[in-house]
């Protein structure tokens, strides 16, 4: 090759031509000083080289925080711009070399200035806009331009980034889909704090306080995680069932069949993939309904039965959830749900559910007296250990898409809590997976090395450790294999499965993944097992094998040495031992339920808060149970209220109860409502309701506020209290409207407070009202009462057109389908009701699914 004369700089040199701030250089100093770049005539040119990866490697550290990569990344530009475009540096090389080494400080380069855009970002605060825009593209074309280098911005705005949890949903959603594929775990930590946030503000009651957006964005969360998988069985029910039931209350509890799916998915571990990423992606929750709607199937309902145990017991089967107490003789069904039976198991007998109120509430205050505070005392209250805790631990599975990681459980008389288990915390060799190393079921005694923000992280490798020691003898020998050296103390693992420290030896020359013959040299009580290299082996063996082999030791140490059991379980009864569930599962069963809760003023209702608030004093919820307490008062009230058995109650006591729940004041609003009514003295504290956004709380304010209205026929009286009642039942027969607005006409004939006769322009008006009602939401018509809600009937109507009630009713068919057409005319339904001796005619309007015109006449 020619000799060419290259004047190779130094790093001194290099940082002459290019200069350096303060501050750069004192970053580059510290993030580079365990490198050696200063032999330049033994390494030649290509020391730069090795300068460059080593800033480049640098810059990729996790650690690095902004403010230092920003001035890092501006001397590497600095760097690579002087190798392209001011030196001849690179004339060193020939040919296909000179091609490399030109590609190589281009391809530097353009990662850096990738690199570069994303601190600007950062800095502007534009970098969510950013992501969610070149996310938004690459969703729907699938391409974008120079995609890597825009991949680079993006992941390095992860990386740096300290907003990264206030991405919005959609974009977080997009992040967490785009990066499947790429390791990385800052995404899915946010991805997986935004998860436990839903979680937490759903226990924390905020459910029915969701607006639509809150409530879309955590179907999009739910749903995206669903799809990531979550190995953990009952976990995996939980979610899929919260974002069913979420997705089921943004649909307007319209859907059924989006109900049924979170009712199979808790009780039956539906798991059947209903949608796709691409469904989800759409953002479009009709979409992702009808996607849903069109892949359900029937649930095979052969599940295993789960226990929860607390202030009593739960017991969830394939035929019935079953609320058990100590000293149990019989069950008592109250109602079945998607054909599962609710039970109660009591040892009372004469209990009923069924006739009437005052029995149903006096049966469930017995109940309630099985499942006293003085249960607590039979049960051993359990808590989460804290950082360095031992505890027994149970195998739930090896997580199957991060095989190294394994799911387990406290089972132990004092702690309780989920964790993980990370094959770093049980053997120094690496493993790509526990699988066959880690059984479901295994029982073993492990150390909480973390305990914080909800998660328990364990390990056994203390306790390894001494099983090793006592199992081994000084002189024994073992075939081992070489894992790493470091310090001059190379780490074995042993054939059997333990580790085994030899110093470095002048005699042999081995490196990672040799086998040798090494003897135990004296072996402490308590420590590392240390030895010698006796000679190379040719023989290998299978390090899964090998670890395997220990871990089977130690659990079947642990049951020889102390058999752990799972909690007590204070009364079976007939309940035989099922699956523990913990009480996220308990909890979610309770949303589950109150899903089937209604309107109606009936027992089945009254019921099933009974039932709910039980379940929630079993899971030991004070606040869960305060909840559904209000809601059982709440329907008491309304109960009474309409069974005209409402007297003085105390306000206050109540008022206190409800503001505990700001999701509950449309029911105390009612309650307040209702108390007072007949009370002329308080309508001021009421009317402020009738302005309620709340279209039910309004409609039901302003018919007691109609209540007060003094007249001199009690038919006005009687007509607010009929349709109050009407509202309050909420009985809606089909094609009857009984909770949207009314209006009163005094006649078809004459007009108000008027002897002359008029029937064309009171036809119109009411033709007018029933356009305004089909193409709104809906409403009733009352013909033959006044403005004041005082009815007048309909006798001088029926005088003056010389017909019966029949004909009158024809007459009106016959101009609503002259005013517009017999479709509609189907669908609006003419009632009578009588007040005294006034007849009334009520026409009920259904909103109309397409514009309706009316041409009026006069």
């Amino acid at each position: 090759m020619e000799n060419k004369v290259i004047d190779f700089v130094s790093l001194e040199h290099l940082f002459e031509v290019i200069p350096m701030t303060d501050d750069e250089a004192e970053v580059f100093e510290r993030y580079t000083c365990d490198y050696d770049f200063t032999s330049v005539e033994e390494q030649g040119p290509e020391w730069i080289f090795s300068l460059l990866s080593v800033m480049r490697s640098e810059l990729a550290r996790d650690e690095i925080g902004l403010e230092d990569y920003d001035l890092l990344n501006h001397v590497f530009i600095r760097i690579l711009e002087w190798l392209i475009e001011g030196s001849g540096y690179l004339k060193y090389y020939d040919g296909v070399k000179l091609n490399d080494a030109r590609m190589q400080v281009e391809r530097f380069l353009d990662e850096a200035i990738a690199g570069r855009e994303a601190a600007r970002l950062i800095h502007d605060g534009d970098d969510g806009k950013y992501i969610m825009e070149k996310l938004g593209k690459l969703t729907i074309s699938g391409y974008l331009y120079k995609k890597s280098l825009v991949w680079i911005t993006i992941l390095t705005i992860v990386r740096l980034s300290s907003k990264l949890h206030l991405l919005p949903v959609q974009g977080l959603v997009l992040l967490v889909y785009h990066t499947l594929n790429k390791s990385c775990p800052k995404i899915l930590d946010c991805f997986n704090a935004r998860v436990k946030l839903v979680r937490e503000r759903d226990d924390k009651l905020c459910f029915d306080g969701y607006s639509e957006d809150q409530l879309r964005e955590t179907v999009w969360i739910l749903g995206a995680r669903i799809l990531l998988g979550e190995s953990v069985q009952e976990e995996l029910a939980c979610l899929r069932s919260m974002f069913f039931r979420y997705l089921y209350v943004l649909l307007d509890k319209e859907e059924t069949s989006i109900r049924e799916n979170a009712f199979n998915s808790l009780l039956f571990n539906q798991k059947t993939a209903l949608f796709t990423w691409e469904d989800l992606l759409t953002f479009s929750i009709p979409e992702l309904a009808e996607a849903i709607a069109g892949k359900t199937m029937e649930a095979l309902r052969n599940c295993q039965r789960r226990l929860f145990e607390g202030y009593g017991q739960v017991l969830v089967e394939n035929k019935a959830i079953t609320i058990n107490s100590p000293g149990v003789s019989n069950f008592v069904p109250l109602l079945d749900v998607e054909g599962v039976a609710l039970r109660v198991g009591t040892g009372r007998d004469k209990l009923n559910f069924e006739e009437e109120l005052t029995a149903v509430v006096r049966s469930w205050r017995s109940v309630y007296v099985d499942f006293s505070d003085e249960l607590k005392k039979n049960i051993i209250r359990k808590r989460r250990p804290v950082e360095g805790t031992v505890v027994n631990i149970r195998v739930k599975l090896v997580y199957n898409m991060k095989p190294t990681l394994a799911f387990v459980s406290i089972v132990d008389d004092q702690y309780e809590g989920d964790g993980a288990l990370h094959v770093s915390q049980i053997t120094r060799a690496k493993l790509d997976s526990l699988e066959d190393i880690l059984q479901p079921g295994d029982i073993m005694t492990a150390t909480v090395i973390e305990a914080e923000d909800g998660r328990l992280r364990f390990s056994i490798w203390e306790q390894l450790g001494r099983f090793s020691v006592g199992n081994v003898q000084e002189g024994e020998r073992c075939n081992a294999l070489l894992l790493n050296e470091r310090n001059g103390i190379l780490t074995w693992l042993a054939e059997a499965g333990f580790i085994v420290y030899t110093r470095t030896s002048e005699m042999f020359d081995v490196e990672e993944g040799d086998y040798c013959l090494l003897e135990l040299i004296p072996v402490p009580s308590f420590g590392k097992i240390n030895g010698n290299i006796v000679q190379l082996q040719a023989e290998g063996f299978d390090r899964y094998d090998a670890v395997a082999h220990l871990i089977r030791g130690y659990v079947e140490s642990c049951k020889k040495g102390k058999q752990v059991e799972g909690p007590e379980n204070f009364n079976t009864g007939k309940i035989e031992r099922s699956t523990d569930v913990s009480g996220k599962y308990v909890k979610e069963l309770i949303r589950l339920l109150q899903l089937y809760l209604t309107r109606e003023v009936n027992l089945q209702n009254l019921n099933l808060l009974y039932y709910l608030r039980l379940l929630a004093h079993v899971l030991g919820d004070n606040r869960l149970k305060g909840y559904y307490e209000c809601l059982i008062n709440h329907l008491i009230v309304k109960y009474e209220f309409i069974s005209g058995n409402l007297h003085d109650m105390d306000l206050g006591a109540l008022e206190k109860d409800f503001r505990t729940f700001p999701a509950l004041e449309p029911q105390w609003a009612i309650v307040k409502m209702l108390a007072l009514y007949g009370d002329a003295s308080r309508a001021n504290d009421i009317v402020r309701y009738s302005h309620s956004d709340n279209e039910y709380l309004a409609k039901v304010a302003k018919f007691v506020l109609a209540g007060e209205v003094k007249s001199e026929s009690s038919g006005g009286v009687c007509i607010v209290q009929d349709e109050l009642l009407d509202l309050l039942l909420g009985a809606q027969e089909s094609g009857v409207i009984t909770d949207k607005t009314c209006k009163f006409k005094n006649s078809i004939v004459y007009t108000d407070g008027v002897r002359g006769v008029d029937v064309e322009k009171q036809i119109d008006s009411v033709m007018q009202d029933i356009c305004d009602y089909l193409n709104d939401e809906g409403g009733l018509i009352y013909i033959g009462v006044n403005n004041k809600g005082v009815p007048v009937g309909v006798q001088a109507d029926l005088d003056y057109l010389c017909c019966n009630q029949d004909k009158y009713e024809l007459f009106l068919h016959k101009r609503i389908v002259e005013a517009f057409d017999k479709e509609i005319d189907k669908a609006i339904k003419i009632d009578r009701k009588q007040f005294g001796d006034k007849i009334v005619f009520v026409l009920s309007v259904p909103p109309s699914h397409q514009l309706v015109e009316y041409h009026s006449t006069i």
